[in-house]
């Protein structure tokens, strides 16, 4: 064992008392905590960091398509499917084909039509157009009649009521549309049937209903799954 003199053991001894009282006022007395850290160091002000709701999907061609109602999601009485199709506007043929105006043509991205039957006395025919953006489907967006048919509280960002007189030139047919625009998404929906049938009186609000929670949940990139039955 290596001895240690006594006077270097009586100056190592002052030495430590010297550190540890310098060390204890350093710290004034060991009884004050550090201060919190600020909160713009290493800290979250309240309402901040929380992750923000995605921006709603743009719906191009396939998810335009799914989109539209299936035999499973319209009433059971119209459940006979006529076509069910969605195109991209790359050449705007289909989309001026079916009836939308030139200046949508030249800036939609894909349309879309789901056409119903029950062979017998009703028809109903769903178009739907989409955008890049809303902003886009909100300036173009417009109604076509003066009759306001869709209730309190009715569905979608935009919406207008319509008469439809004399469908495809029958003079025994009259019926009911609604134009109806969901962020970047125009739906129109033509409901018609033979003069003396008898329709729900709620038939058409729940169609458009159903449209607009279709395209709510495909813009939030989930599968559509809203029905009218």
């Amino acid at each position: 064992m290596i001895r240690v003199p006594r006077s270097r053991t009586a100056s190592l001894a002052t030495y430590s008392s010297v550190i540890l009282l310098t060390a204890v006022l350093g710290s004034g007395c060991g009884t004050q905590s550090a201060p919190p850290p600020s909160a713009g160091k290493g800290t979250t002000a309240p309402g901040e960091g929380k992750a923000s709701a995605p921006a709603p999907r743009v719906l191009l061609t396939s998810q335009l398509e799914a989109v539209l109602p299936n035999q499973f999601s319209i009433p059971a009485d119209l459940d006979e499917s006529r076509t069910r199709k969605a195109w991209d506007n790359s050449d705007a043929t289909y989309c001026q084909s079916e009836g939308w105006p030139d200046e949508w043509c030249g800036e939609a991205l894909a349309v879309g039509l789901a056409a119903f039957t029950n062979l017998e006395d009703q028809e109903l025919a769903i178009r739907l157009i989409s955008f890049s953006n809303s902003t886009t489907a909100a300036r173009l967006f417009h109604g076509e009649g003066a009759v306001d048919e869709v209730g309190e509280n009715p569905p979608g960002d935009e919406i207008d009521g319509f008469e439809i007189e004399q469908p495809n030139g029958a003079p025994t047919w009259t019926g009911k549309g609604i134009n109806v625009r969901q962020g970047a998404v125009i739906a129109k929906i033509e409901y018609t049937w033979k003069a003396g049938t008898a329709i729900p009186s709620d038939r058409l609000r729940s169609l458009t209903d159903m449209v607009v929670q279709r395209i709510q949940q495909a813009q939030a990139g989930k599968p559509p799954t809203a029905s009218a039955r």
